[in-house]
């Protein structure tokens, strides 16, 4: 049947695994860069409290977006569920 869509769920969950392998090593990064970044700062007083700021932005955003992947990655793990279901029924059409 042409009007049945056959999903591969291996490859999204390879998928899924990938972005957020690669979002936990842009979070480990800027971790480290934080830190060689307070060292340098240390020496420029007034410079600390802007750089933290902009700082807890860039984590924020970071956080945000580790927060919508998971929840992306819930809601497709629901629908596939379903779509399992239903290709369970159809014989695996």
């Amino acid at each position: 049947m042409s009007d049945l869509i056959k999903y591969d769920y291996d490859s999204m969950d390879v998928a899924y695994d990938e972005m957020k392998r690669i979002n936990d090593a842009v979070i480990a990064q800027l971790d480290v860069l934080e830190q060689e970044a307070k060292k340098v700062l240390a020496f420029n007083g007034d410079y600390v409290t802007n750089y933290e700021q902009k700082a807890q932005k860039v984590r924020d955003g970071i956080t945000e977006l580790n927060e919508v992947t998971i929840k992306r990655s819930n809601d497709l793990a629901e629908m596939f569920g379903d779509y399992q279901n239903t290709d369970k029924k159809l014989g695996g059409m």
